[in-house]
């Protein structure tokens, strides 16, 4: 069920890429950025769950850093080919940690750490591409 949900989200990153218009919404860079900072806040909002499973302080502290990482990206207002460098770089970040949870600490499933390689892989060249 997991990748019946998880997967399509990567669809909004390639009708931005490809800068496909429709009827009510235009997917252009700006839209790329958006979608990417809400997707990389969620990948640290799922630590809250982690945290209430587990109790490992680790996964609560990290919970928010992706949020506050996108934040600060947006705050800095950098050009967009350095604002996606940064994105891609916290995603590879986040992926980091989902090794740390799976392997270390045992305390994410498989299902969900295949899921993150899978989203990972889909997103990170979308991000790539966008910048040259």
């Amino acid at each position: 069920m997991i990748y019946l949900v998880g997967i399509p989200g990567l669809i909004p990153f390639y009708l931005c890429f490809y800068n496909i218009d429709m009827i009510f919404l235009d997917f252009d860079k700006q839209m790329f950025v958006y979608y990417s900072t809400v997707i990389l806040s969620f990948l640290g909002a799922v630590y809250w769950g982690v945290y209430l499973q587990s109790k490992n302080n680790i996964a609560i502290i990290f919970s928010v850093c992706p949020a506050i990482y996108a934040f600060c990206i947006l705050a800095l207002d950098f050009q967009f080919h350095e604002t996606i460098g940064l994105f891609t770089i916290g995603y590879f970040i986040v992926l980091c940690f989902d090794f740390f949870f799976y392997f270390k600490e045992k305390i994410i499933g498989t299902d969900y750490f295949i899921l993150r390689l899978i989203l990972t892989a889909g997103i990170a060249p979308a991000h790539i591409l966008y910048i040259f």
